[in-house]
């Protein structure tokens, strides 16, 4: 079977950052998708006190964040490796969705949304770098 007759598969699950619990819409249904198409997953949550949205890819037991970003307003900041196919888009404060353009086998993972305050976003962004060093 050629490379290109692969499918894609792509898990969703979302990380709350810690505090009261919030409300969080998710479809957890895995995304098959052919190589070179795109791929769009959502993420939603009620707590406007959690601005930060970050976005985590997983593959074996390696968690590596992809892009972060603070409310809808701010630009996202986004990790080298996932700066060229990888785009986060904001509606709202409160809504998001990672798309990924161009897709390979590789990027074949789950992926995780999490919302946060500022400093569980920092704690987590620095322990993340830190593992991946």
């Amino acid at each position: 079977m050629s490379e290109a007759a692969y499918g894609l598969c792509i898990f969703f699950l979302l990380y709350i950052g810690k505090g009261r619990c919030v409300n969080v819409q998710q479809n957890l249904t895995p995304i098959l998708a052919n190589k070179n198409n795109k791929a769009e997953i959502k993420c939603s949550y009620d707590d406007s006190g959690k601005p930060y949205m970050l976005w985590y890819q997983q593959k074996d037991t390696a968690m590596t964040l992809i892009v972060l970003s603070y409310g809808a307003t701010s630009d996202p900041t986004y990790e080298d490796a996932f700066k060229k196919r990888f785009k986060l888009k904001r509606t709202d404060t409160l809504n998001g969705a990672l798309e990924i353009s161009e897709l390979n086998l590789t990027d074949s993972a789950v992926y995780y949304c999490a919302v946060s305050i500022h400093s569980a976003v920092d704690f987590i962004t620095r322990l993340t770098r830190n593992q991946n060093h």
